[in-house]
């Protein structure tokens, strides 16, 4: 499964990548074969300032249906991107199963 990084005003470091392909794969790889691809984009919107300003938006193309994305957001950068992987496994799942009807 091809997962793209992006970080927008934040560096990726080398732990923040492992976690965020090891949680996508994690939510998405029973998908795999019906996605075409998936971009995770996260940034800090606050910046120094603090509060819950970190964004994990999770965005990726199911074959067939189009494009769609999940956001999630929180203080923790870490905890976002749990909750986008989660909120994208069920969102790509919803799909799926509308396409059948």
């Amino acid at each position: 499964m091809n997962i793209q990084i992006r970080g927008i005003g934040i560096p990726p470091t080398e732990a923040l990548a492992a976690h965020i392909e090891r949680r996508i794969a994690f939510s998405l790889s029973r998908f795999s074969a019906q996605l075409e691809r998936i971009v995770v984009r996260f940034s800090d919107l606050n910046g120094p300032r603090g509060g819950s300003d970190k964004v994990c938006r999770v965005g990726f193309t199911v074959k067939g249906l189009g494009p769609e994305s999940v956001e999630a957001r929180d203080a923790d950068l870490y905890f976002a991107v749990d909750q986008a992987a989660v909120k994208a496994g069920r969102r790509v799942a919803r799909m799926l199963e509308q396409a059948k009807i």
